[in-house]
């Protein structure tokens, strides 16, 4: 049996069940989804855009699926500090796929008219807003000529609620989102999260997602996340992941940008077991601006596999990718970028870099840069490295007394800082630096978040 079987087969068994507990807006999809799914599965490395990780494998083992929408004890806005010294945010759970109800007091430092809250929530006090954005982008055939993303169409079919953040047109919130995302259960778990972005003309936001996970069981996440970047809008977003080997996530993010909208997309993955990240871009309005910014550290067998494509759609849009990894042990990273120049997209301008370096003999690097352009008057331009450390480089530094561990240290954080430099929160570049010497250092090797958010 194909491993998305026994996924539409409980879809089947326990449909009332499943729609009981959920948003209504996360019903209207999933028939479509199912049958979709039945049809072409999830994929394998045969699919082109799966072929650095094997989707049907990751979802084959039975894992548990919290159907009737339950939370663990702890309440976290309780116990949780942020590790972040004089980092500033309005701060947000999900537990598992359940985003925790936020206390009055949080809710009351959002400006007036932003909504962060559940799908379920935001129904009972806005019926029917969300039928404009759920799984519209997501549903977008972006795939050429291989069908829909069965990733996508298993979380569409499964997931029960999603968290909304929506900032109204000409609304600049000056004090970034954070959203801790944690991984707690009994035993092995699948979470199917939905998250949905809206920034309105002239709105500007920073989100800034924490992924944790607590104990000893396996944890799969299965993520959709839709962004729309209205008119002028301006949407960052940062994703920090301190996981474990026994965490497979598989995150897809879909976004659709207006005229002069900029969307910014910064990964930085410390630890994890297998992480992968599918990032799809549509700039669909003049002058719109896409950036995409992935830091890697990866050692022993963990997996981190990036997945990029961009559609310049009219003219004068920009967009920039870098990403760089540095991997270690018997770890592999994978990265795929393609830039999609439509006709008539004249004025486009876009750079693409990707770089891995490879620490240890055991480690593997994938890079597969791509152009596609229908258009004559574009710059567009991409590089792929992939070496060791500079032994010049090393020996000048030993030279000088350097020790030869500390000197491939510094190299190795100077190497990533390209990427950590283009963080613009405050504080935040300063605590992921911290974070990455610690990581290159041996001190951060597991997740250390939900020992101190205080969840058992």
């Amino acid at each position: 049996m194909n491993s998305e079987q026994q996924y539409i087969d409980l879809f089947r068994a326990h449909r009332d069940l499943l729609e009981q507990h959920a948003a209504p807006v996360t019903n209207r999809p999933r028939e479509e989804a199912a049958a979709l799914l039945e049809q072409q599965g999830l994929p394998d490395r045969k699919t082109e855009r799966y072929k650095y990780t094997d989707a049907r494998a990751a979802f084959a083992p039975n894992f548990g699926v919290n159907l009737k929408r339950l939370l663990p004890k702890a309440n976290p806005y309780d116990t949780f500090r942020c590790q972040v010294p004089n980092l500033s945010t309005s701060l947000f759970f999900v537990l598992n796929d359940v985003p925790v109800p936020a206390p009055l007091h949080t809710q009351s430092l959002l400006p007036e008219g932003v909504t962060v809250d559940s799908f379920s929530r935001v129904e009972k006090k806005r019926p029917g807003w969300l039928e404009a954005f759920y799984h519209r982008a997501a549903s977008h055939e972006r795939d050429f000529k291989t069908g829909h993303d069965g990733v996508t169409l298993l979380n569409t079919m499964l997931a029960q609620d999603g968290l909304l953040i929506h900032v109204p047109a000409g609304v600049k919130l000056k004090t970034p989102i954070q959203v801790v995302n944690m991984s707690v259960a009994a035993s092995d778990f699948l979470s199917l999260r939905r998250v949905l972005i809206v920034a309105e003309e002239d709105a500007e936001v920073s989100v800034l997602f924490c992924e944790h996970a607590e104990g000893t069981p396996a944890y799969l996440t299965s993520e959709v996340m839709e962004v729309y970047g209205g008119v002028n809008s301006s949407v960052s977003l940062y994703s920090i992941e301190e996981t474990n080997e026994r965490c497979t996530a598989f995150r897809n993010i879909f976004t659709e940008q207006q005229s002069g909208s900029r969307v910014t997309c910064h990964s930085v993955t410390l630890t994890c077991g297998t992480s992968r990240t599918r990032l799809d871009a549509r700039l669909k309005g003049e002058g719109a601006v896409c950036e995409a910014f992935g830091a890697v550290i990866a050692d022993d067998t963990r997996r981190v596999d990036h997945n990029v494509l961009v559609e310049h759609l009219t003219p004068g849009c920009q967009s920039d990718m870098l990403y760089k990894y540095v991997l270690d042990g018997s770890s592999v990273g994978a990265f795929a970028g393609k830039v999609y120049v439509a006709p008539g997209a004249d004025k486009t301008l876009s750079r693409q870099t990707h770089a891995s370096l490879c620490a240890s003999p055991t480690s593997r690097a994938f890079s597969q840069p791509m152009l596609e352009i229908y258009a004559d008057d574009v710059s567009c331009n991409h590089g792929s490295t992939t070496g060791k450390l500079d032994e010049a480089a090393l020996f000048y530094m030993r030279q000088r007394g350097i020790p030869e561990a500390e000197a491939r240290l510094l190299l190795q954080h100077a190497f990533i800082n390209e990427v950590l430099r283009h963080v613009s929160i405050p504080h935040l570049y300063d605590r992921l630096a911290f974070l990455t010497d610690q990581r290159f250092r041996g001190a951060l090797r597991h997740c250390q978040g939900c020992h101190r958010c205080g969840v058992k």
